[in-house]
């Protein structure tokens, strides 16, 4: 099973090498992960996929108080990917 840092890169390639791809991916992101990975995001799951510009920052926060202190991020693993078992 892929992490979910090895499907965001996934993502990331074929977007940049596919228009199409890229523009599904903006348009349905469900879809778009379907079809690239074959993984099946549940309804519950919020996606959300920005496309960044010369004038445009984006950045992504942690929950509030989800910090891990230094000692739980030297035994964390990588993130998980969502599937249609939950």
């Amino acid at each position: 099973m892929q992490s979910g840092v090895e499907i965001e890169a996934q993502l990331r390639a074929k977007a940049d090498e596919d228009g199409e791809f890229r523009a599904l991916l903006l348009k349905d992101p469900r879809e778009a992960i379907k079809v690239a990975t074959g993984v099946t995001v549940p309804e519950a799951f919020s996606i959300n996929i920005h496309e960044e510009s010369a004038t445009d920052f984006h950045m992504v926060l942690p929950p509030a108080g989800g910090r891990l202190a230094d000692e739980e991020l030297g035994t964390s693993s990588g993130g998980a990917v969502p599937t249609g078992d939950w």
